[in-house]
């Protein structure tokens, strides 16, 4: 995993649960989302608030029923739910009042996002009538998720400009409907100079296709003075754009990209040109992470982005194969991670690999980066079933579907390169996969095993139940192409010296210190409270990689600094085979 990412498609369960009232009828129902970015009053060339308008045509609803929702927290980010001002709604008849309470749904996975949980919906005060218009106005100001993890989906207004994700703040009407959609701008009152774009490229635009309420939320938006990739964003294909000033050469990465989406494209048969974004932003706490959203993925930059320019590239590989890949839909949620997160992980660099943007260092380099998170972590046997329990609270439950997913399909792939002479691979069953859901069908584990009980018999589908049960994959000597062999490695167990969970809360209060840690040899005590967020998803896989946290203790608040490592274990690793040349490599 690069830091951070979630999964998302609606699970049959969450579908009931927010199924359309049935006082709540849509004829060939339309929205179209307006958004004016406005200077802020003391700083001309920022954006200070965004005012949203949202035009929905073809709903009705009766007195007392729910008409829209948002939910409170989204993927570990709060909405923008509790701060919304100025928020007004009329229909043919008028004003309409709407009013809000607070319900809690299931929680269910949305692709590379999560849905559901704590939400916050508006009732009616009487029947609507002819197209309903709301109005509402949200903070552009930047802020650092305060509940720690989560991906780049908040509002932020660095670098003269402003962006978010749908999830924060689209009111939608429950249920997954689909719309005729179009996204907008407002720049009348946005500083000199400003832009908008949207997944669907800049501008005003309408969607090819209607949007059901999980592609609505998945949209992302960015506006003000910000930077496009071409110069002039195309009405169909690839693009990107970036917020602020990246200390690396953002054309030139978003070219590496756009060539990688167009290989993307071909490896998946997508012969359709719809509209594809990238887009860049600041990150001072959590920077590389990504998220894959519809159409589109997001990604962030550093202070130390020049130096990871290669770790970006490799988060935008697997941020984007998302939008192409296949998903296990039942279970729903953060049981089925490690279908698709093990996938993204998997082919991050195999496909660059395969396609010659990425040498064969670059790629072995990936693979045992991931290798060594995962067989030095002591959580590396945890059951399948515990990650949605633990995902928040542990790092190392978090990276488990990344990091055993990867090493699971690695040895899956080299079984069946073998078993087939070389005529099938995993290329084969994961196509297959998406061939499945195309026809409309939910993915189950049920789907994959039968795939591997008629590539490869009985024994894939138990060794499959083992792997989920946390037995450990370890991938064949040459799994990973002839020209690397695999050897053991002394490496440091990641080692927080705390309990995890305390990273994941408000308000981080250390506990649960371990005597000897790194933490505590530092000076850390139980009572300490961490004032800054901590991204540990990434530290958790460089063995010489510090922590640096920002302590207060009392009145006083002073830095801490320690190296998170606890005792030595071997992990597997591949290395060069010095008896094979480069022309040994393949491609994979």
């Amino acid at each position: 995993m690069k830091p951070a990412h979630f999964l998302s498609t609606l699970a049959s369960a969450t579908l009931a649960a927010l199924a359309v009232p049935a006082s709540l009828q849509a004829a060939e129902p339309a929205v179209t989302v307006t958004l004016a970015p406005i200077a802020a009053p003391d700083h001309a060339d920022a954006i200070g608030t965004v005012a949203v308008t949202l035009r929905f045509d073809g709903l009705t609803a009766a007195a007392g029923t729910p008409v829209l929702r948002l939910p409170l927290v989204a993927s570990n980010v709060d909405t923008v739910a509790t701060v919304m001002t100025g928020f007004a709604a009329r229909d043919a008849a008028g004003p309409l009042t709407l009013t809000p309470r607070d319900v809690d749904l299931p929680e269910a996975g949305m692709r590379d996002a999560v849905g559901g949980g704590p939400s916050r919906e508006w009732l009616a005060d009487r029947a609507i009538t002819g197209p309903l218009t709301v109005r509402y106005s949200v903070p552009a100001e930047a802020a650092l998720p305060p509940r720690g993890p989560a991906p780049p989906f908040s509002f932020s207004a660095d670098g003269q400009g402003v962006s978010a994700a749908g999830h924060m703040f689209l009111l939608l009407p429950p249920g997954e409907g689909r719309y005729r959609t179009t996204y907008a701008w407002d720049l009348t009152r946005a500083p000199k100079g400003s832009r908008g774009v949207s997944s669907l490229g800049e501008g005003r635009r309408t969607a090819a296709q209607p949007l059901d309420g999980a592609e609505l939320r998945m949209s992302f938006f960015m506006a003000g003075r910000i930077g496009t990739w071409p110069a002039k964003v195309p009405a169909a294909g690839f693009f990107g754009a970036w917020q602020g000033s990246p200390c690396f050469d953002a054309s030139e990465l978003l070219g590496w990209t756009g060539k990688l989406y167009g290989q993307y494209a071909r490896f998946f048969a997508r012969k359709d040109a719809q509209p594809y974004g990238v887009f860049l932003r600041h990150n001072p706490i959590n920077a590389g992470g990504g998220v894959g959203l519809h159409h589109a993925f997001v990604t962030t930059f550093g202070k130390n982005s020049c130096r990871d320019l290669g770790k970006i590239r490799l988060t935008l590989a697997h941020e984007m194969f998302h939008t192409f890949q296949p998903f296990i839909a039942e279970p729903g949620g953060l049981e089925s991670s490690w279908f698709g997160e093990g996938l993204a992980t998997f082919y991050q660099a195999r496909l660059p690999f395969r396609f010659g943007l990425l040498t064969p260092e670059q790629y072995i380099a990936d693979v045992n980066w991931t290798a060594a998170r995962y067989y030095t972590s002591a959580m590396a046997r945890v059951p399948n079933r515990e990650v949605p329990k633990r995902f928040w609270a542990d790092t190392r439950v978090r990276t488990l579907p990344y990091d055993r997913g990867m090493l699971y399909f690695a040895a899956l792939d080299d079984e069946l390169r073998k078993a087939s002479g070389g005529k099938r691979s995993l290329d084969d069953l994961m196509k297959a996969m998406l061939a499945h859901e195309q026809t409309g069908a939910r993915n189950t584990n049920a789907d994959w095993e039968a795939l591997l009980r008629q590539d490869l018999g009985e024994g894939a589908v138990q060794r499959f139940r083992g792997f989920l049960e946390g037995d450990i994959p370890v991938p064949a000597s040459d799994a990973f192409g002839p020209c690397f062999r695999r050897i053991a490695k002394p490496l440091r167990r990641y080692e927080l010296g705390f309990e995890p969970a305390v990273l994941a809360e408000p308000k981080r209060i250390v506990r649960g210190l371990i005597a000897g840690s790194a933490a505590a040899a530092a000076g850390l005590r139980d009572g300490d409270e961490i004032v800054d967020p901590v991204p540990q998803d990434a530290i958790q896989g460089e063995q010489n990689e510090s922590l640096n946290l920002r302590i207060r203790r009392g009145a006083e608040i002073f830095p801490l600094t320690y190296l998170p490592r606890g005792e030595v274990v071997d992990a597997w690793q591949w290395e060069r085979n010095p008896s094979l040349g480069d022309g040994s490599c393949g491609s994979m």
